[in-house]
């Protein structure tokens, strides 16, 4: 992605060029630096991109920003070796914003068509709004010197084989991530380094309640926004993202962003509600922020006249901010859809109610959505996943208890990892001898043991795992 620059004004004092040079001179300077401060929570604050996006909204706010955060990210573990390699001493702890700074240049520098000579000067600049004047000729002199490896390295990629793809793909994942890809997935492990390496597709759902998806597909074509079709009518593919507000009838809530691999949540839950229910009672055990809800919403008005929906989520606040997203979209005030504020892993959670269908979207380690969650890479550990897996397993026995006999339960996660996945139906069938595993097959993906694979390698889709349980 390339981006405009300032071009050079007249030097002269008052000139109204210079000084909307120098203003956008300051503001680009800014934007380094409010970068460097979101790296720096990152890398070092364990602090994760959403987590930016609601507490520091100034630093992911433009376009740039987040072109910055989300590229840097991305490619961070590979950028860290070449800059630490041209400092003759690490910075004190105090100054490690001008590392982060570094490695915003060599980020652009290699993957960015910005002219090198703008990101040198940008980033020498921001030197001083981040008060270190100091620094300037460090921060040119490194990045110099990447600047030359950068060209060459170009030169090179132009005629790049897929193999030198993947080794650059591999340094952009820590050693253990690269590891366990490859022992769970020994034939597929190099496809999806490379899809963690690269840009998600911008899946949209519209919303049949709204608007029939041939109509919206129509409004698509006359705003010339190209997209592909999918295997399910009411989901397209954007062939460029965009702003979310900026497509036709956002406003009004005839569409939704929403992955290819999530959007399948709702579809097989409605293929395993029980065939005989006449009012399904259906609960969303982690609904916010209720893509899968709303969509699942839609789909049961559209099968069903009657039937009670339920939202469960342990936080007001996402659960308020669930409701935001549902006032778009027309489905708040429906009295068919409840939400509740409680923690699925309490007994008490629903109260005495008992479902038809249960949806559990179970918090993971996202290990399938790296390439939308870059930051993912970087924080997550392998002894995390023991920890999921245990939170998974206490809120499958818990809503098993409130699940109707010859009911079903779809188990999700965003995982790629067995831990998360296969073994948790497993132990969890091993604990319930009235508990039956559902064989599935889905649109996309593949079967696994006990449950359904898809792989980010595949299709455009997120890495999702889907399983289905039936009550006997």
């Amino acid at each position: 992605m390339s981006f405009s620059w300032h071009t050079k004004g007249t030097n002269k004092t008052g000139d109204p060029k210079s000084q909307v040079g120098l203003n956008k001179k300051n503001e680009s300077a800014r934007t380094r630096m409010e970068v460097c401060k979101a790296l720096q929570h990152i890398v070092e604050g364990g602090r994760t991109i959403d987590w930016i996006r609601a507490e520091k909204s100034q630093w992911i706010s433009t376009p740039l920003h987040r072109e910055l955060i989300y590229g840097t990210t991305r490619h961070y573990l590979s950028l860290q070796e070449p800059v630490n390699n041209l400092l003759k001493k690490p910075f004190r702890d105090k100054d490690r914003d001008l590392f982060h700074l570094l490695i915003v240049g060599a980020y652009q520098l290699k993957y960015t068509g910005i002219a090198s000579y703008a990101i040198i000067n940008e980033s020498v600049n921001a030197c001083v709004v981040l008060g270190k004047p100091w620094a300037k000729g460090l921060v040119n002199a490194v990045l110099r010197q990447l600047q030359r490896a950068a060209e060459a390295a170009q030169t090179e990629y132009k005629g790049s084989t897929n193999g030198s793809e993947i080794d650059s793909a591999i340094s952009d994942h820590p050693t253990w991530l690269k590891d366990k890809l490859a022992d769970q997935y020994p034939a597929q492990w190099q496809a999806l380094v490379v899809a963690n390496s690269q840009r998600a597709p911008m899946t949209l759902r519209i919303n049949t309640t709204k608007v029939e998806p041939s109509f919206y597909k129509a409004k698509l074509r006359e705003d010339d926004i190209s997209f592909a079709e999918s295997r399910m009518a009411e989901t397209v593919i954007l062939d460029t993202p965009q702003n979310a507000e900026t497509l036709p009838s956002w406003s009004a809530g005839e569409v939704a962003v929403q992955d290819l691999s999530a959007q399948l949540a709702a579809n097989t839950m409605m293929e395993l509600i029980p065939a005989t229910t006449f009012e399904p009672r259906v609960l969303d055990a982690c609904a916010a922020p209720g893509g899968k809800l709303f969509h699942l919403h839609e789909r049961l008005s559209a099968q069903f006249k009657a039937h009670q929906l339920f939202a469960l989520d342990s936080k007001k606040k996402r659960l308020n901010e669930t409701k935001t997203i549902g006032n778009r979209l027309g489905h708040t005030d429906d009295p068919r859809l409840s939400m509740l504020c409680a923690d699925a892993t309490d007994e008490d959670c629903c109260g005495d109610r008992l479902f038809d269908g249960i949806l559990l979207d179970a918090p993971c380690s996202g290990s399938g959505t790296i390439r939308r969650n870059p930051d993912i890479r970087l924080l997550l550990q392998p002894d995390h996943l023991q920890a999921h897996q245990d939170l998974q397993l206490q809120l499958l026995h818990n809503l098993w208890r409130r699940l109707e006999e010859g009911g079903t339960l779809l188990y999700s996660t965003c995982s790629i990892f067995h831990e998360e996945n296969d073994q948790v139906i497993e132990k969890f069938m091993s604990a319930h001898t009235n508990a039956t595993s559902v064989a599935l097959n889905l649109k996309y993906g593949s079967a696994t043991t006990l449950g359904w694979q898809l792989l980010p390698s595949d299709k455009n889709t997120d890495g999702f795992f889907y399983a289905g349980l039936t009550k006997v």
